[in-house]
Formats: structure tokens, sequence, C-alpha cells
């Protein structure tokens, strides 16, 4: 049985509060006001670091929070190395395809937060091993 991917979606409201100051309904807001809507997605994560100083992974993090929340449904371009992988990989290139853009942006944010090289290649095996089993 695969671990759950751990995404920005999956990360407890108290936990965004503790490490951004802001529950994620208090940066919807916030982002409401500044027009943050119309931002593209690169927009909006330079908007969070820029005007509120978070850090990138937490820029990211309330970006894809805010889009999911707001319904915005932007497209999402896969990496290369993903991209590379799934090549060969119909089922699981069809199955990624099917999922809605708020959850590939969720798990790509996954795939970013890899520590390192190797383990962000154990993390596209996992994510392509799920995919073609039909696993969530």
């Amino acid at each position: 049985m695969y671990e759950q991917p751990r995404g920005p979606l999956a990360i407890p409201d108290e936990v965004i509060q503790f490490e951004t100051g802001r529950t994620t309904e208090a940066w919807n807001i916030l982002l409401d006001a500044s027009d943050a809507r119309s931002f593209s997605h690169a927009q909006l994560i330079e908007h969070l670091e820029t005007i509120y100083g978070l850090e990138t992974r937490w820029a990211s993090t309330v970006a894809i929070r805010y889009e999911t929340a707001r319904g915005i449904d932007r497209e999402v371009n896969a990496p290369a190395d993903l991209v590379a992988a799934m090549l060969f990989k119909a089922a699981a290139r069809q199955r990624f395809e099917l999922l809605t853009r708020a959850e590939q942006r969720n798990l790509l944010a996954w795939l970013d937060e890899a520590a390192d090289a190797k383990e962000r290649k154990a993390r596209i095996q996992d994510l392509l091993n799920r995919l073609q089993s039909g696993e969530p």
C-alpha cells in the first residue's frame, strides 16, 4: 500500500497558520482584496513573496490552496523529468491527464518538496506506480 502524497492541499490549516501567520481563509480574503483572481500562478506566488514576505515554498502552498478554494483552473505544465518518466507509461499519463488541475498541481508540489534528486526520482516512480494501478 502506498502512502498518500502530502501536497499543499493535505497540509492542515493549523500548520499553514503556524508557518505563514494566517489561516487559509485569511489568506483567501487578503488575496481577494488584491484582485489575485486576475493574477497568473507565477504572479500570485511573486505577490505573496514580495508583499507578504513568504518563502517560496509557503507562497506556492498558499497560492495552490487559494486557486483551489476559488475554483481557478489554470493550465498545469508537468516538469520535464515527469514527462520523460511518463513517456512510455501511457496508462499513467492518461490517468494524470484525467486528474483535475488542482490535483495535478498538488502532486507536482509534492514532487517539488523532495529533499534531493534521489528522493524526487523515488517520488516520481511512486507516482507512476499509483497512476498505473489506478490509485489516487
